[in-house]
């Protein structure tokens, strides 16, 4: 992972956040279609990427 690419994605995850919380675009105002996954899948994406990081880190931590 790229330096600092942990904020990336927490900012992304937070971003993420405030977009359940407020009312969706209109259809017309998305530009693209809204893209390949539904905030939804990309949320439990990330969380998956998360979990499987905190494995490895755990491990990782165990053979010191």
């Amino acid at each position: 992972m790229e330096k600092f690419g942990i904020f990336n994605l927490l900012s992304a995850l937070s971003s993420l956040r405030e977009a359940e919380n407020s009312p969706p675009p209109a259809e017309d105002a998305r530009q693209g279609g809204g893209g390949i996954f539904t905030p939804q899948e990309r949320r439990k994406r990330c969380e998956s990427i998360l979990e499987r990081h905190e494995r490895v880190a755990r491990g990782a931590r165990k053979k010191k």
